[in-house]
């Protein structure tokens, strides 16, 4: 099967990309020739591979959940859903607003990403090599890699703006490899483009296993992606399919969207075990209650919940008397296997609130969708006193931090609702620090990158 090519040519190749271990920058460390998948059986373990790659503290397992929720948390004490209470000076940094270039966290962040990429274009790669293929199979396993290129990407898009766009498994690279940043804009449009694709081929394949890419939850990230892009009516088109055509409907109780494994309203979701495990309990919980509590959540966040939203309880506990909040989203500490939902149903209809207040829909269309998930959560319902378009601005963003705390939403939400010179006040942040530094050992290895500004 030959893959569907993207209409654009961009310079492949960064050393770290399909690189096993994320610390590893050195062209000659990546994956030989010797390991390309040449079997359906191999590629099957390749697609495997790419969501394990994302499963790492530079990414679900820890850092993409709880950096956009700690980012300035003690320095504004307003918008941040976390703040520092750890040892860690990597998270320290991220809680005063003040990201540096060397730090290892963001460093680890950025590597994880392209680890995961580079395993997806070896994907994309080798199913070229493979002949006597099933379709379907092919279709779905390169559907599969096209959405966690995707996913990833868009990730960096977010953190970084723009970042090196990298189509090839490094694999077939010899010497040295600088690959020059490409634009936010050209990001987007790799990002859209694979998510294009993988629909089709998503929906042709043969089902994937629980945990792994369908039709719908590239849908879902496309909505995602076309509402950080500025393209509000694809956006409120997207998550009115999903809400409408794939099936999902939202959990009775909003605690039981995490109790519950793949639960009724999870798009898509990560898979963790007790043998490939996350420590998110651990990060979140206190000593007494056996895990470390590397920060924990605002009081404003904690006041911003009505007494009858029942996402308050869930979310923070107490202890210690009842005197000091921890987060309890992720609540596994003994077994350290919470699953992750990446995607959920409640999002999709955020998105079309917040898509249509864009797009100057009426006040009762944009609070509809709001008060979905208000009502799921037993929260009072929006009415007629909300209708101005600040008002419908403030209870979207509102809404989002009260559904996603904790789930890595809440730095992007601001600084898009918002826009950059709000954000940035709201933060008492320089607006530039609103897109964290390239790493420095980046820098370091590659001389064609350059640096966001004031880094």
């Amino acid at each position: 099967m030959k893959l569907h090519k993207l209409g654009w040519v961009v310079a492949a190749g960064v050393a770290l990309a399909a690189c096993d271990d994320p610390l590893q920058t050195d062209p000659q460390s990546a994956i030989p020739a010797e390991e390309a998948l040449t079997s359906s059986a191999q590629i099957r373990v390749g697609v495997n591979g790419m969501y394990d790659s994302m499963q790492g503290d530079g990414g679900y397992a820890r850092n993409l959940l709880v950096f956009p929720d700690l980012f300035a948390g003690e320095v504004s004490g307003v918008p941040a859903n976390l703040i520092w209470t750890g040892t860690f000076d990597t998270d320290a940094e991220v809680s005063a607003g003040s990201v540096r270039p060397s730090n290892g966290a963001v460093e680890g962040l950025w590597q994880a990403a392209y680890r995961t990429i580079g395993r997806a274009n070896n994907v994309l790669a080798s199913l070229e090599e493979v002949d006597g293929m099933d379709e379907e199979d092919a279709a779905q396993f390169e559907g599969e890699a096209r959405f966690v290129r995707a996913l990833n990407y868009h990730n960096l898009a977010r953190f970084f703006g723009g970042v090196p766009i990298v189509l090839e498994p490094t694999r077939n690279l010899t010497g040295s490899t600088a690959v020059a940043r490409s634009s936010e804009a050209q990001v987007y449009d790799l990002v859209i483009a694979d998510l294009v694709a993988a629909r089709p081929l998503l929906a042709a394949g043969s089902g994937a296993p629980v945990g792994h890419a369908t039709a719908c939850a590239a849908t879902a990230l496309l909505a995602r992606v076309y509402l950080d892009a500025g393209r509000h009516a694809a956006a409120r088109d997207a998550s009115s399919d999903v809400i409408a055509n794939c099936g999902f409907r939202l959990v009775e109780d909003y605690g039981n969207a995490w109790r519950i494994e793949n639960s009724t309203e999870s798009i898509f979701e990560l898979q963790f075990t007790i043998l490939d495990n996350n420590n998110l309990a651990f990060w979140f919980f206190p000593r007494v209650l056996g895990g470390r509590r590397g920060f924990a959540p605002t009081a404003n966040l904690f006041n911003a919940y009505a007494a009858t939203d029942e996402r308050r309880d869930y979310n923070i506990g107490f202890y210690s008397g009842g005197t000091r909040r921890y987060g309890r989203k992720y609540f596994r500490i003994e077994s350290n296997d919470d699953n992750v939902p990446v995607l959920r149903l409640a999002e999709m209809y955020l998105i079309r609130a917040e898509a249509n207040w864009r797009l100057g829909a009426p006040a009762a269309t944009v609070l509809a969708d709001i008060n979905v998930v208000r009502a799921r959560a037993g929260a009072t319902l929006l009415g007629e006193t909300v209708s101005s378009p600040t008002q419908l601005r403030d209870a979207i963003l509102n809404e989002r931090r009260l559904e996603f705390a904790f789930e890595g939403m809440r730095m992007f939400d601001v600084r898009r609702i918002l826009g950059l010179a709000d954000a940035a006040t709201l933060y008492k942040v320089n607006a530039n620090k609103l897109y964290w530094p390239i790493p420095q050992q980046e820098l370091n290895t590659n001389p064609s990158l350059t640096q966001n500004p004031g880094y």
